[in-house]
C-alpha cells in the first residue's frame, strides 16, 4: 500500500510541476510512444523481487507504443501467474506525464508452507472407482510441503503415504540456481511398495495380482536428478538422469514372463531424459488462449547397471493450442502422440487410459507400444471469472477467491497400437471416437472440476467426473 501512495503522489507531482503542464494532462494519452520508468511490486512479503521480475515480459527504458505496452502488462501478469506463488495477480500501467510509465505488479501470495493430508484414489480415474467403492484402493498419508522455500519459488517436499501404494519419497526443486535464473535444479528420491499390482492387460481391462500373506507383490525405488535451461520466457531444455531399482513376487513373472526384460523379477536401469517445450498459455492449469509445444527423448537403460539387458528408446510429441474467440465463446485442440522404438517390458508399456485420457472411455485401458491421441473443446463461459471474498475467513491468503464455469462440447479421436496387444485387446489397431458436453468449474489455487456426459465409438454412454483440465 505505501508503494502504490507512493507511486500515485509521485505521478500527482511530476504531472503538476511539469513546465507550460495542465492538470487535463493527467488524462490517459495513448498516442506516440512511452517510456518505461519504473517496475515497482507491492504484496510480496515472502517472494524475492527478483523471482516475479523474471516474468516481466516489459524491460527498464523500453520505449514502446501503448499498444505493445498493454499486450506485455497481459503476458506479465500470465507470467506472473503461472509461477502457482498467486492468488490473485494485477499488473497496472501508470502513466507519469504524457510519455513516462510505471509498471505496478500487486500480488497476493498463497500459503506457502502446511501439511497437506493424502486421501487420493489408486485408480486411473474416479469413474473407474465409483464402479465398485473400494475402500481398499484408498492411498492415505501426509505431505510436508513448503511451495516457497526461501522465497526463490523453490519446493521442498516429504511425503508419508500408506494404502494402497505405500509411498515415502523426498524432493527439492531449484528454479532459479544461478543468478540470471537461467538454471534450475531438481533432486528426488522415493520408495514404493503394493500388495497388489497390474500384471497384464485382457479384454481392454487390467488383470491384477495380489499378495495376501507376507511380502509385497511389488517394491521399487528410484532417485532423480534435473538440469534445466530456460532461454527465454517461453523456451525450457530440461535434461534428467535417473536411476529405477524394481522387484516383484516370482509369482508375477511366471503370470507375465514380460513383466521385466528377460524373464526376471528384478530390473534395475538408467534412464536418461531430454526435454524442449514452448509454451505461451495464458493459465497452465486452465489454458483458454496460448500454444504450448513439447518434445521427449527417453532412454531407459543405458548398458550400465541393467544386467538383463533393458534398452528402450520412447519419444513423446505434444501440442496445445488454445484460442479466445470472443469475449465468452473460446477453442482449443491438442494432440499427443507416444512411441516406443522397441518392444518394451510390460512395466513399462502405458497407452491410454492413464494419465493420457480418451474422454468416453473411462472404463477402459488401452495399451499397446505407441498412439496417438486428438482432443478438442468448444467452451463457452456461462460465469466469467468473478472474485470475491469468503466472508467466515479473515486471513488473506485464503479470504479471496475466484469461480469461473464453462459449458464445453468435445470431440475426442485416438488411435492404440501394438501387435502383442491386439489378439487380447479389441481396442488395440482400432479407431476410437467420442463426443459429449460438459461443465467445467474453475477455483482458486488451480483446482479444476469437471463433469462430462459423453458417446464413445461403441455406442456406450456414460456420466464422468474428473479434478483436473482436459488439455
Amino acid at each position: 500500500m505505501a508503494r502504490a501512495l507512493f507511486i500515485f503522489f509521485s505521478s500527482l507531482f511530476l504531472c503538476l510541476s511539469a513546465s507550460g503542464q495542465q492538470v487535463e494532462s493527467l488524462q490517459l494519452d495513448t498516442i506516440g510512444k512511452k517510456y518505461i520508468l519504473d517496475i515497482t511490486i507491492e504484496g510480496n512479503d515472502k517472494t524475492k523481487d527478483r523471482v516475479i521480475l523474471r516474468e516481466v515480459s516489459l524491460q527498464l527504458g523500453d520505449s514502446l507504443y501503448w499498444s505493445n505496452i498493454l499486450a506485455g502488462v497481459e503476458q506479465t501478469r500470465n507470467n506472473v501467474q503461472n509461477l502457482n506463488l498467486f492468488n490473485f495477480v494485477e499488473v497496472t500501467p501508470l502513466q507519469i506525464g504524457n510519455d513516462q510509465v510505471i509498471v505496478l505488479i500487486s500480488v497476493q501470495e498463497r500459503w506457502y508452507i502446511y501439511p497437506i493430508p493424502i486421501l487420493e484414489l489408486a485408480q486411473t480415474n474416479f469413474n473407474t472407482w465409483w464402479e465398485t467403492k473400494e475402500l481398499r484402493w484408498l492411498n492415505y498419508g501426509l505431505v510436508l510441503e513448503h511451495k516457497n522455500f526461501r522465497g526463490l519459488n523453490q519446493r521442498v517436499s516429504l511425503t508419508a503415504r500408506f494404502g494402497y501404494t505405500k509411498k515415502f519419497s523426498a524432493s527439492w526443486a531449484i528454479p532459479n540456481l544461478n543468478k540470471k535464473q537461467t538454471l534450475s535444479l531438481y533432486l528426488a528420491g522415493g520408495y514404493y511398495e503394493n500388495d497388489e499390482i497390474v500384471y497384464n492387460t485382457l479384454d481392454n481391462k487390467r488383470e491384477f495380482y495380489r499378495v495376501f500373506d507376507e511380502g509385497k507383490a511389488r517394491e521399487y525405488s528410484k532417485f532423480e536428478v534435473g538440469l534445466g535451461y530456460r532461454e527465454d520466457i517461453f523456451l525450457r531444455h530440461y535434461v534428467q538422469l535417473g536411476y529405477f531399482n524394481a522387484h516383484v513376487q516370482d509369482t508375477v513373472v511366471t503370470l507375465q514372463p514380460d513383466y521385466f526384460t528377460g524373464n526376471v523379477s528384478r530390473s534395475q536401469f538408467l534412464r536418461a531424459s531430454y526435454l524442449i517445450s514452448y509454451d505461451t498459455r495464458d493459465y497452465k492449469e486452465y489454458a483458454l488462449n496460448g500454444l504450448l509445444l513439447s518434445a521427449t527423448l527417453q532412454q531407459d537403460g543405458l548398458g550400465m547397471v541393467n544386467k538383463e539387458g533393458l534398452n528402450l528408446f520412447t519419444t513423446y510429441l505434444t501440442f496445445r493450442h488454445h484460442l479466445k474467440l470472443s469475449d465468452r465463446f473460446y477453442f482449443g485442440y491438442a494432440g499427443t502422440g507416444k512411441t516406443n522404438w522397441s518392444t518394451p517390458p510390460y512395466y513399462l508399456t502405458q497407452a491410454l487410459g492413464y494419465s493420457k485420457n480418451l474422454r468416453g472411455y473411462e472404463y477402459y485401458v488401452i495399451d499397446g507400444t505407441g498412439y496417438g491421441l486428438f482432443q478438442s473443446n468448444l467452451k463457452f463461459a456461462l460465469v466469467k471469472r468473478k472474485n470475491f471474498k469468503l466472508p467466515a475467513i479473515k486471513a488473506q491468503e485464503f479470504g479471496r477467491a475466484h469461480i469461473a464455469i464453462y459449458a464445453n462440447w468435445f470431440v475426442d479421436g485416438g488411435f492404440v497400437w501394438g501387435e502383442d496387444f491386439e489378439q487380447r485387446n479389441s481396442l488395440v489397431n482400432e479407431y476410437l471416437y467420442s463426443t459429449g458436453l460438459g461443465l467445467d468449474f474453475v477455483t482458486y489455487y488451480d483446482r479444476v472440476f469437471r463433469v462430462e456426459g459423453a458417446i464413445n465409438a461403441l455406442g456406450e454412454t456414460g456420466l464422468f467426473i474428473h479434478f483436473k483440465q482436459a488439455f
